[in-house]
């Protein structure tokens, strides 16, 4: 079983011990859980003040915490009457990005070594690196290449001359199509579809005449697609995806689409073709994007909007049109009086109404 002392804790993930009468530094801590939910040798995290009493209550021997929040928990039992926090706090810069990271120490993903089973399909001009590890029923084309401890599991395809990269994980029945190319620390869940041609057709009267999508998509390294996710191969160029970019489970992004470092698309959403998004954007669930526009760096836009023009300045959109979220709120508000005001007059109309029939 793996274990973490207070003292590799503060080592290997840069905390600070604020407050330390829950674990001494040598004993070993064993998982990690919730704060209502932790046991003694379990570590925890506080990110929201909402859950300041569960912090104070918690039996975990460790709190990831910042600053400020330990500072507000050690106030808070002096309130309570207590003389000291009796718990293990340990201060972070991002507490939650550092229990990610914990998380990950304690549950690596283990997949069991299969080498090239029988039951996989591999041409015999693809280069697949030694310590790459295939399932049966795997499918990898003519020329395609797979990277070092990559790992692809059964219905898995890759198509001809297709990359993928080193420590990539391919889950079961994720396609990556010819001439795609995946960076490293990829991960497609299952169902996932990197290529799948662009809808892409010319209308000539009765017939939708099918455009050849010859372009392909670049994955950069540590993207992730969610379950039944999709990523469009280019008409002509390629649709490009920037590294450490998150793309959630039913997600569509169109061809020739270019998403930049570090995003974030939700649920839902859909990019249309074309679209240049810049890095640091997050699209909360079910936003929708028409084709060719632009969307700046460092932009969020809120749970179905539709955005139909260009985005230029970093910030909160929200609505159809999007629009800065406050100056939509204050549409909102607006409207709100209106109809109020309507319905009140029209309800002082009708009373008028009846008591001059009376």
């Amino acid at each position: 079983m793996k274990s973490l002392t207070l003292a590799e804790l503060v080592e290997r993930f840069g905390c600070v011990v604020h407050e330390c009468s829950g674990v001494a530094a040598s004993e070993p801590l064993t998982g990690i859980s919730t704060l209502s939910s932790a046991e003694s040798r379990q570590i925890s995290f506080l990110t929201n003040s909402r859950y300041f009493e569960d912090a104070l209550t918690s039996k975990a021997g460790a709190i990831l915490c910042s600053a400020h929040d330990a500072q507000q928990l050690a106030a808070r039992a002096l309130q309570s009457g207590a003389t000291e926090v009796n718990k293990t706090l340990l201060v972070c810069r991002n507490p939650y990005a550092t229990f990610a990271r914990i998380s990950q120490y304690f549950f690596e993903p283990r997949h069991d070594p299969h080498g090239r089973p029988a039951f996989a399909y591999v041409d015999a001009t693809a280069v697949i690196h030694e310590s790459a590890n295939l399932f049966p029923f795997v499918y990898v084309g003519p020329g395609a290449r797979i990277g070092a401890r990559s790992v692809l599991y059964p219905g898995s395809f890759v198509g001809a001359a297709a990359i993928v990269g080193d420590d990539c994980l391919i889950h079961p029945n994720a396609v990556i199509r010819e001439g795609c190319k995946l960076g490293d620390r990829c991960i497609l869940n299952p169902g996932a579809v990197v290529g799948g041609d662009g809808f892409g057709f010319a209308p000539d009267g009765a017939e939708n005449v099918k455009i050849p999508q010859t372009g392909g998509v670049v994955l950069g390294n540590d993207v992730e697609l969610g379950s039944n996710a999709s990523v469009d191969r280019g008409a002509l160029s390629d649709t490009r995806i920037g590294e450490q970019t998150k793309i959630d489970s039913l997600v569509q992004v169109g061809h020739n689409a270019i998403v930049g470092r570090a995003c974030f698309l939700a649920a839902g959403t859909g990019v249309a073709g074309s679209t240049e998004i810049g890095n640091r954007v997050t699209l909360a669930g079910q936003v929708g994007v028409v084709g060719h526009i632009k969307i700046a760096d460092n932009i969020t836009v809120l749970a179905q909007a539709g955005v139909t023009r260009n985005l230029e300045e970093a910030g909160v959109y929200s609505g159809f049109p999007a629009r800065p979220n406050r100056e939509q709120l204050s549409f909102d508000a607006s409207l709100n009086c209106m109809v109020k005001d309507y319905n009140e007059k029209r309800k002082a109309k009708l009373q008028k109404s009846e008591t001059n029939d009376q």
